[in-house]
């Protein structure tokens, strides 16, 4: 089922009709392997996504090799949304993991939304909550540490995971690789290393092989805390509060 995080309360049966009606009007579930361009930069993409499994990244190539990750879309998010409003796109949304996903057409999303209210407030929802986390990012970035921008990136992740069911014993898959992780978290791969061993070696996080253990939500949230916006303070999977 999708998740969706901090939603009001009086929309949910809203949403989740816009969301099984967009699902019934795309097409297929795709597969799609590590590496694959969903939406290609500078490049006309007339598709939005629906992810149904795995971890999409939307990346942007900067000047002199870098590359900074701007988003995560996980299982029940909308990726490409911005096909319906631009001709180019920005950014590339990419695969890190295998996807399954379905896709549809723009138009024939804009006339879908046009026609049907849950399906437009489910568009609208993607677009809000996609900001409210760049927004959260952007701080983290901003005014953040290393080890409060990881902490931050865990438990985002945690909480969004946890609401799809796909968190057992505080322990989550995590397939990004450290260079990965840098280019999210805009650090070096050293510094990713380094915050990482430091979290093993105090017992607060374990990330390896694949998969991430939360040992000491406490501590991750207070580290983590710096940056999150009042909603996910106060929301258990998005804190620091011990997941019953």
């Amino acid at each position: 089922m999708t998740s969706f995080p901090l939603h009001r309360r009086e929309l949910r049966s809203l949403l989740d009709e816009g969301d099984a009606t967009l699902g019934e009007a795309m097409g297929p579930p795709q597969v799609f392997r590590p590496g694959d361009k969903l939406i290609r930069v500078g490049e006309p993409s007339d598709n939005i996504f629906r992810i149904h499994t795995g971890w999409v990244a939307r990346a942007r190539d900067l000047l002199y090799g870098k590359r900074q990750i701007v988003a995560i879309f996980l299982p029940g998010d909308l990726a490409g949304v911005k096909s319906m409003l631009l001709e180019r796109q920005p950014d590339s949304v990419e695969c890190l993991t295998d996807v399954v996903a379905q896709s549809i057409d723009a138009g024939a999303l804009s006339k879908l939304a046009e026609a049907n209210y849950a399906v437009a407030l489910r568009i609208m929802f993607q677009l809000g909550e996609d900001e409210r986390r760049r927004d959260n990012w952007v701080s983290a970035l901003g005014k953040a540490d290393a080890e409060q921008r990881l902490a931050d990136m865990l438990l985002d992740l945690r909480g969004r995971l946890h609401r799809l069911g796909l968190v057992k014993d505080d322990t989550f898959r995590f397939p990004m690789t450290q260079q990965q992780i840098g280019d999210f978290a805009g650090l070096r791969v050293v510094h990713v290393n380094r915050v990482l061993r430091r979290f093993r070696e105090f017992e607060i996080a374990v990330v390896s092989k694949g998969t991430a253990t939360i040992l000491n939500s406490e501590a991750l949230g207070r580290r983590a805390a710096f940056v999150q916006d009042v909603f996910e303070r106060e929301t258990p999977e998005f804190s620091g509060a011990p997941l019953l």
